[in-house]
């Protein structure tokens, strides 16, 4: 609705008020009308927020209060007007607009106010025009930006928490602890001057981090009620296409999830049959090779995250949140695009986010790509850049001799031989997910629920002899699973071999297996050993440990974040019922094992 400073900004040299009044200015305006209270305006509520226009000089006091008590917005005065009427309007709290005399007219000030409601259509439709862009661009909303920065006379940017913040005119450089605070959600808006710039900002989108509007106009231009109406329009226009964006941008993700799945799965065929109809990522599933990117970090950050990737990869990439983790971010991108310099950018832009690279690698070798990036952001913990690309090792299972291991794995499986075949690979493909995600993990990633999981695994303990609830036990599970894994990408003359098989200590007596524990713990700095081994022979609770050194909790847990970055794999997982990438665990401790560090007896 109109206000008395719209009304008098429509007409400045033939209109005042007197300021008698505090707030008048902003009082709304909602039509004209002589100031006669026998004569009550035709319309539903009467006289509440009319300008009444004092056309005789007999109005009196008690005329004066019934048109105050009525609600009426001010009184409209010829100029000179009389001292004692003004007077008396201020004792009753109704403003006074002092108009020249060709203009305090009924028919005068009723055009004005009308020519003032026709230019507020006008801006609103010119609004609903820009408006139809968010629906054919949705991924921009450049145009209601240009109609809000010409309403206002100055400039009007909409700032994404995971973008650099654009260019502005006239030298203005937004304040960026209020800008970071309102994306944060600490408050919800803020006005602040800048130069010569007098600039609000306000929080916008459905939850943190928030997107910031920021609108600038001169200072010495004030806030005027067009102004601000159009400001408040545009922030309920922005707000829900925030809402619907995030929304259409939720519905897609378990597709993308799937997508994701089955390329883990090495099914890419099927990938991309899911993934044409809605036109996701063409560009990385139609490639013959890509690489994985992994971005650890907050997981109240992890949406925005995803929405950023989307924005700057756009079909190149394909992005998904981790099933497992809900601080990572896993990317699989074409090797050609330029992923690695804006992924890079997003990263150094927040504090505490790594990001981890795979080597490039055929498209149906995501799985693999994904632990080798799981891998590099462990590493990345350590770098000063907080990236890291996977640097491949010599993995212990290929240093192990060949035919003896092939045994000592056959005969840990062996009592699983008479299963179906169909049955027996499903199984151990779940254990391999158990032991590398744990229950959670395992289950959110295999499609089951997590009992299911249990069972399963328990099951295959039982049958197996082994108590999966000890790490020796698992990490035998593990080594023979790895093992098995390794002779069969071999080929057929690399499979299970046949007679008597050896003791796991005689293979681990190699010599190039007692080299490989020796650079393995080698990469731990000294003072960092005790901690790994105390922490390992505490069944990997971080409290136990602390209590064994003496030392709080937190440094147990800090030493250990120090060794992820320097043995260049995950270790801790976060949190412990969805860990990512346990193995890594397993790795340390048959390095100390075999360099007689640890037991696992």
């Amino acid at each position: 609705m109109l206000t008395l400073d719209t009304l008098i900004s429509s007409a400045p040299d033939r209109l005042r008020r007197t300021g008698q009044v505090a707030g008048e200015g902003d009082r709304p305006v909602a039509g004209v009308w002589p100031a006669d209270p026998s004569s009550v305006p035709s319309r539903e509520r009467g006289w509440r927020d009319v300008l009444a226009v004092v056309t005789t000089p007999s109005l009196g006091e008690a005329d004066i209060r019934a048109l105050a008590l009525a609600g009426a917005a001010a009184l409209a005065v010829r100029e000179p007007a009389p001292p004692g009427l003004v007077e008396a309007a201020g004792r009753h709290r109704l403003p006074v607009v002092l108009a020249d005399p060709e203009s305090c007219t009924v028919p005068r000030l009723a055009q004005l106010l009308a020519d003032q409601a026709a230019a507020g259509a006008r801006r609103l439709q010119e609004l609903l025009e820009c408006a139809k862009q968010l629906s054919s661009a949705p991924s921009t909303a450049a145009g209601v930006l240009r109609w809000l920065a010409r309403m206002a006379g100055g400039q009007a940017v909409l700032l994404a928490p995971h973008r650099p913040p654009p260019a502005l005119a006239g030298g203005l450089t937004l304040p960026a602890e209020r800008v970071a605070a309102l994306a944060e959600g600490t408050t919800q808006a803020a006005a602040v001057d800048v130069g010569e710039w007098n600039v609000r900002l306000y929080a916008l989108g459905p939850v943190p981090p928030y997107d910031v509007l920021a609108v600038a106009r001169a200072r010495t231009a004030g806030w005027p009620q067009p102004v601000t109406e159009a400001v408040s329009r545009a922030e309920a226009l922005l707000s829900g296409w925030l809402r619907m964006r995030a929304a259409a941008d939720g519905e897609r993700a378990p597709i993308r999830s799937s997508v994701l799945q089955m390329l883990m799965a090495g099914q890419v065929l099927a990938a991309r049959r899911a993934a044409h109809p809605l036109a996701m990522s063409p560009g990385v599933l139609t490639a013959d090779e890509a690489r994985v990117y992994v971005i650890g970090g907050r997981a109240a950050y992890r949406e925005t995250l995803v929405s950023a990737c989307h924005y700057h990869l756009g079909d190149a990439g394909l992005v998904v949140g981790c099933p497992v983790d809900e601080r990572q971010v896993i990317i699989v991108a074409t090797p050609d695009a330029p992923t690695e310099e804006l992924l890079r950018g997003l990263v150094t832009r927040r504090e505490g986010f790594r990001l981890g690279a795979s080597r490039v690698v055929p498209l149906d070798g995501v799985a693999v790509a994904h632990g080798e990036a799981t891998r590099a952001l462990a590493a990345a913990t350590s770098s000063p850049d907080r990236y890291a690309v996977f640097t491949p090792d010599i993995e212990l299972v290929r240093l192990l001799p060949a035919e003896g291991a092939r045994r000592w794995a056959a005969g840990v499986l062996a009592p699983l031989e008479d299963w179906p075949p169909g049955r027996r690979a499903e199984w151990l493909d779940g254990m391999r997910l158990w032991l590398a995600y744990g229950p959670i993990g395992a289950a959110r990633l295999a499609g089951f629920h997590r009992n299911t999981v249990r069972q399963r695994a328990e099951t295959v303990g039982a049958v197996l002899g082994l108590d999966l609830g000890r790490l020796a036990d698992r990490i035998r599970l593990d080594l023979a699973l790895r093992i098995e894994e390794l002779a069969r990408g071999l080929g057929p003359a690399h499979g299970p071999a046949h007679g008597a098989a050896p003791r796991l200590e005689e293979l681990l007596a190699d010599a190039g297996v007692r080299r490989w524990a020796a650079e393995y713990l080698g990469r731990l700095d000294k003072e960092l050993v005790p901690t790994v081994i105390a922490w390992i022979e505490s069944g990997l609770r971080t409290p136990g440990a602390a209590l064994r050194l003496g030392v709080h909790p937190k440094t147990v847990a800090a030493r250990l974040r120090r060794a992820e970055g320097q043995v260049r794999q995950p270790l801790v997982s976060h949190p412990a019922e969805s860990a990512n990438g346990l193995c890594g665990v397993h790795d340390l401790a048959l390095a100390a094992h075999i360099g007689q560090a640890l037991s696992l007896e």
